[in-house]
């Protein structure tokens, strides 16, 4: 098992030797030698700038070779109440607790945030671009058609996963990889507004979305878990 903190700077480590660093951005200066880097190997290293964690996440897809694997942030960890393994004063779950919940579920993921009063796409489309939104929604319809139906389910309610952190066999984030990222790439290219802070998320509310999707595309029992930060 091996958890990949993703990092574009140095910060406090776990000392646990199942939780590894992954710099993300092959012009990331100033990180420790010793770091796993996502320009290694196979790797989408210069989409960094627009797929942000994507770029880690792809990483593991296509270079860890063990069996379980997840992905976490420099800042962001799954929570614990009685874990020994401290992150700046803060209890984070050790990969014994984590294997322990893989025994009752397929899938570990942050507890979803609900918004209550508004939808997930319509969230999205206040703080962002409509046209990528549409964009978005036209992909998943063109190569996955049989999803569309659940993609608009999760966009029309409130509550949805965020941070795209999870924990799971590597068997089973391929195969959502597999689905995933032929999706991001056309996307990538047919995104006709200009790269900007805020387009970047549609790369992300598209993972966000489809994790909370995750149990009909990889027919996966989830465990969400509480955010420490």
């Amino acid at each position: 098992m091996k958890v990949f903190v993703v990092s574009h700077k140095p910060f406090e480590f776990p000392t646990d030797l199942e939780y590894v660093p992954l710099k993300v951005g092959a012009l990331t200066d100033g990180i420790a030698k010793n770091y796993m880097q996502d320009c290694d190997g196979d790797n989408i290293a210069h989409l960094n700038p627009s797929f942000c964690e994507l770029t880690a996440a792809y990483w593991i897809w296509k270079n860890s070779q063990e069996d379980v694997v997840g992905l976490a942030h420099y800042r962001r960890y799954f929570a614990s109440s009685k874990s020994d393994l401290m992150v700046k004063g803060k209890r984070i779950a050790s990969p014994e607790e984590m294997m322990a919940l893989l025994k009752e579920a397929d899938i570990l993921i942050a507890r979803p945030r609900n918004y209550y009063i508004t939808s997930i796409k319509s969230h999205y489309i206040h703080a962002h671009h409509e046209s990528d939104y549409t964009q978005l929604r036209d992909e998943i319809a063109l190569q996955h058609p049989e999803y569309l139906s659940d993609f608009d389910s999760i966009m029309g309610g409130t509550k949805i996963s965020l941070y795209n952190m999870f924990v799971c066999k590597k068997s089973l984030i391929d195969e959502y990889f597999e689905w995933l990222f032929p999706v991001l790439f056309a996307l990538e290219q047919k995104l006709t507004t200009k790269i900007t802070m805020l387009t970047k998320s549609v790369f992300l509310v598209l993972w966000q979305s489809v994790f909370s999707m995750s149990g009909f595309i990889i027919i996966a029992k989830t465990c969400a878990l509480n955010i420490c930060q």
